[in-house]
């Protein structure tokens, strides 16, 4: 475990992008989401609290994947609420249900190795994952704000609409990992993981 790391902060994995959807995403987040709450960039959490203790352990599953997993494309677009608090945008994939798939395989590691109560991941990374996101808005002080976020995201989106098209979208790729440091807020950024022949960068 890298010595930079507090013992007590618990790991954040997510899902990396590429440059040009990380920065669309982020500029809407930014845009939207309450400045006095928005401690992070956009992104798309695989994983809330792993134990620190276990950096080794998932350094090792994660080296592995992306030794034989290419990266995919990955589709963005239809804003949704998020309750009556936010908006959150979905995430498609070809192949479909990639991002999905593969945390439940790195749930499965992990839930094999606890070994002791130190090692439990929380009940909310035990769940299996429904509908990878990117939130543009949550905390919402009240149902208007709710309103105009998803009117203004949506006319995003409509313009980027193409001829034969339902509903615009973005067109990206999943390129690799991003390990963080929880701290309390804001997050510290660890180390990246690329998928074979993705960008190295963060």
């Amino acid at each position: 475990m890298p010595s930079t790391i507090s013992p007590q902060s618990p790991l954040i994995l997510t899902l990396r992008l590429d440059k040009a959807t990380h920065k669309l995403l982020t500029d809407l987040r930014s845009r939207y989401f309450p400045p006095r709450r928005n401690f992070l960039t956009a992104h798309v959490t695989l994983f809330h609290a792993i134990p620190v203790h276990r950096f080794d352990e998932l350094e090792q599953k994660l080296d592995a994947i992306c030794k034989e997993r290419k990266g995919w494309d990955v589709f963005i677009g239809e804003p949704e609420k998020m309750g009556n608090r936010g908006v959150y945008l979905r995430l498609r994939e070809r192949p479909s249900n990639t991002t999905e798939t593969l945390r439940a395989h790195l749930l499965s590691d992990l839930k094999r190795g606890i070994k002791e109560d130190r090692d439990k991941l929380t009940n909310q990374d035990l769940q299996t994952m429904k509908r990878p996101h990117v939130t543009v808005l949550n905390k919402a002080s009240g149902d208007d704000e709710v309103e105009q976020c998803l009117t203004e995201v949506k006319e995003v989106f409509e313009r980027m609409k193409k001829d034969g098209q339902k509903e615009g979208q973005h067109i990206g790729r999943a390129t690799g990992f991003e390990l963080w440091e929880y701290l309390g807020g804001p997050w510290k950024h660890v180390k990246a993981y690329s998928f074979q022949g993705e960008e190295s960068e963060s």
